[in-house]
């Protein structure tokens, strides 16, 4: 998201995220010196959706259709065996990647106004 300094942590901005806790040994280092979320104290993760919405619309109803919606998905399992890269970021591939993208697009069809990545205006500039 070029021009809106897209690599500093704007107040009010929220994202749902899957813990990864199993990674964490193998990429602590390298988040600690190079990723801004991990000194924020975002743990080893798989984004889901972000942005998400702003932090003062979330409430106790949001949470409960956040979590109806990720409910209606079976528990799987993810490899993370290689990495990849996006413009400024490595990351590790989750190999079965499948279901994490269903979960990005249920969560984005139940909030249609919060496309993933800002949307494909905010996709081109990344």
């Amino acid at each position: 998201m070029a021009g809106d300094d897209s690599g500093a942590f704007q107040a009010g901005r929220s994202g749902l995220i899957v813990r990864v806790p199993e990674v964490e040994p193998a990429v602590r280092v390298w988040r600690d010196r190079l990723d801004p979320s991990a000194r924020a104290g975002v743990p080893a993760h798989v984004t889901v959706l972000f942005p998400f919405l702003d932090e003062s619309l979330i409430d106790d109803d949001i949470f409960a259709a956040v979590g109806e919606v990720i409910g209606r998905h079976r528990p799987f399992e993810a490899r993370f065996e290689h990495c990849g890269r996006f413009p400024g970021i490595l990351y590790l591939v989750p190999e079965r990647d499948l279901p994490f993208r269903r979960l990005t697009e249920a969560i984005a069809d139940r909030w249609p106004e919060t496309p993933p990545f800002g949307g494909p205006a905010c996709r081109r500039s990344i």
